[in-house]
């Protein structure tokens, strides 16, 4: 039987579980999203509890969208 095995898996897991799940610069967390397209147009929705609209950062540059969010 062959199993596949990530052997960083559970040092990733004890790292989050130590430092959190906040993030860094160097190594930013997810934002939970849902994207889809209708028709010519792509509709992107992100979760962002607690941040202010004013504090999202968003950026189009050579068909990479980045968003930047602070709480």
């Amino acid at each position: 039987m062959l199993m596949r095995t990530d052997p960083f898996r559970e040092l990733e897991r004890l790292t989050q579980q130590f430092v959190g799940a906040n993030g860094t610069w160097s190594r930013p967390t997810p934002m939970p999203l849902d994207a889809y397209r209708v028709g010519d147009e792509y509709v992107v929705c992100f979760d962002l509890p607690g941040v202010d609209p004013e504090a999202i950062d968003i950026d189009v540059e050579r068909n990479m969208l980045t968003v930047k969010a602070e709480r």
